[in-house]
């Protein structure tokens, strides 16, 4: 049986400390278990490592240039690869993502329709655009539709982000889609028994994951932290991850005395952060736009959470049996719903009991592999 070649053309994403590290290891699931070969398209700029798969570097004229951020604030598709159409010669599957957003999506449905192989779009976006795009959307939505039309698959990390398609109009109610959810390597991130490594006192360890952008709501968590200590609490914040807004938030730190409070731990590959979550109290979500794979990661191990309502919270935590949710950028609830938690040790383990089992369930990386490989081997247009 010949194999089945996929073409993974995200050449903008890189960090494998990112959401990246899903579809990978999903792939990497699929290529033991299935007879598929997969190659990661990645820019050429891009010094990175996809351990066990094969790499294509193509060619932007606008990646990690100032027209890069003019595109962006114009709200328009970015990321045009020059030699990507050519390169896709020969496969049977191209999955990538929006092509609203970026050209190479789009280049992806050209490709794609040129020498007949399935096209597979995949997405967790759940809010419109950034910028400029609530105008220049009418144009874009134009040719974007054609593609999502002619794409076999169509993968959102939850409901919201296809209704957010639905809205815009660049898909109709279809039997393409596929909910995924984040899927999670429940071996790994697990709760475990052993000496906390990080955690050298009693106090209390809040802990948030992702990327130091504002979008991440880490400035929120700190703000919360001063509400906690301020009702005499002994508590700590932990936050995972590196970017930009470093600086804005070692300030916020600095200004609400909460520089002892607060540690920066900086990137972490999957193994330690495994150990970070299981040496963490509560996990906190306070991301603006959707629940992040983190949510389920710290689930897995053995955390209850407390996040902020946004895209995909519902499909993730259905109830407060499963994590405590607060409204967006309520700080004071924020604060009020980790107190709570604070002050109910039982409470705490039955929240953390029943969302390991949710994960486990609904969102380990088996089953989310076979989600995306419905999505990757379904017959042929």
């Amino acid at each position: 049986m010949q194999k089945l070649r996929v073409a993974v053309v995200i050449p903008i994403h890189f960090n494998l400390q990112s959401s990246l590290h899903v579809l990978l290891g999903a792939y990497r699931r699929l290529m033991r278990t299935k007879n598929i070969e997969v190659t990661i398209f990645t820019d050429i700029r891009n010094n990175s490592h996809y351990e066990g798969f094969k790499i294509e570097k193509i060619r932007s004229p606008d990646y990690r240039t100032p027209f890069e951020k003019i595109f962006l604030l114009l709200g328009m598709p970015r990321y045009f690869y020059t030699d990507l159409i050519e390169k896709l010669e020969g496969y049977d599957v191209i999955e990538t993502s929006n092509p609203e957003f970026y050209w190479f999506a789009y280049q992806s449905y050209l490709a794609a329709k040129k020498y007949k192989a399935r096209l597979v779009y995949r997405t967790s976006q759940t809010i419109d655009g950034f910028f400029l795009f609530c105008l220049t959307k009418y144009i874009i939505r134009l040719y974007a539709k054609k593609a999502y039309d002619y794409a076999q698959s169509l993968i959102f990390a939850n409901p919201e982000a296809a209704q957010r398609c639905i809205r815009l109009g660049l898909i109709s109610k279809s039997k393409k889609i596929i909910i995924s959810g984040h899927g999670v390597d429940t071996k790994i991130f697990k709760p475990r028994g052993h000496k906390k490594q990080y955690k050298t006192h009693e106090k209390i360890i809040l802990l948030s994951v992702g990327g130091l952008y504002k979008i991440k709501g880490h400035h929120l968590i700190i703000q919360a932290l001063k509400k906690i200590i301020d009702a005499g609490i002994d508590a700590e914040l932990w936050i995972v991850g590196d970017g930009y807004y470093k600086k804005h938030l070692t300030d916020l730190a600095q200004n609400l005395t909460l520089e002892k409070n607060i540690k920066f731990l900086g990137s972490r590959d999957y193994n330690e952060l495994a150990l970070i979550y299981n040496q963490s109290d509560i996990f906190v979500l306070a991301n603006y736009q959707e629940i992040t794979p983190a949510v389920n990661e710290a689930m897995a191990s053995g955390l209850p959470a407390v996040v902020m309502e946004c895209g995909g919270r519902e499909f993730t935590i259905p109830t407060e049996e499963y994590g405590l949710v607060y409204k967006k950028f309520d700080v004071d609830g924020m604060a009020d719903k980790i107190i709570t938690l604070i002050k109910n040790p039982n409470l705490r383990k039955k929240i953390a009991n029943a969302g390991r089992k949710r994960v486990v369930e609904k969102f380990r990386m088996q089953v989310y592999a076979d989600r995306l490989y419905k999505a990757i081997n379904k017959s042929g247009r």
